[in-house]
């Protein structure tokens, strides 16, 4: 059978008696209940002509978790976070694409000189500028959302899940969106839209 190292390594015995290495565990994680390879992010990451080295991982934040990437330029190269959450968006389902984007000179490392996730800096969020709904169905889904999330106001660029919104509590927002509209609102539109 598969057994996991506390270096968070899956390896298995194989009939010769060899041990296999299968990959890394912690690299698969559920997020809003979905289940994401965080690895598929990170390749994503380093295609990037720009980016040296890559990683991306689960965070608990004040707005709960938030999915994070870290990222190290090549020496001499500047990093376009929009340019590289076009290139996520266009390879991954949007629940994979990172909300923050941290910049980093170098990853630390621990004493082995591996890297040491529990010393990633914490992203910063910042509320977006706030834009007014401007449509009767703007209203409509902002109202929704600020009461689910129970925030004060949301605008009209704010972010269901930036916001603290999760798959749950998606659920509860299309049907209420679905009463208020007399639409069928799919959970699925939220998730991309």
């Amino acid at each position: 059978g598969e057994r996991m190292y506390r270096t968070g390594d899956l390896v298995r015995w194989t009939a010769t008696g060899e041990l296999d290495y299968i990959g890394r565990a912690d690299f698969q994680v559920k997020f809003r209940g979905q289940r994401i390879e965080l690895g598929e992010i990170e390749s994503v990451l380093l295609a990037d002509p720009a980016v040296r080295s890559a990683v991306a991982r689960v965070v608990d934040t004040d707005m709960g978790q938030q999915l994070v990437a870290y990222v190290v330029p090549v020496p001499g190269g500047e990093i376009d976070e929009q340019e590289l959450r076009s290139g996520l968006g266009k390879a991954l389902p949007s629940y994979m694409v990172p909300s923050a984007f941290v910049v980093l000179d170098e990853f630390p490392l621990n004493a082995s000189g591996k890297l040491d996730r529990k010393a990633l800096p914490a992203p910063v969020f910042e509320a977006r500028e706030f834009r007014a709904p401007a449509t009767p169905i703007e209203e409509i889904v902002a109202g929704v959302f600020a009461e689910v999330l129970g925030v004060g106001r949301v605008g009209a660029d704010d972010d269901f899940f930036a916001l603290g919104g999760n798959s749950l509590v998606a659920t509860q927002v299309v049907s209420r969106l679905g009463a208020a509209l007399d639409a069928r609102v799919p959970v699925r539109e939220l998730f991309e839209a």
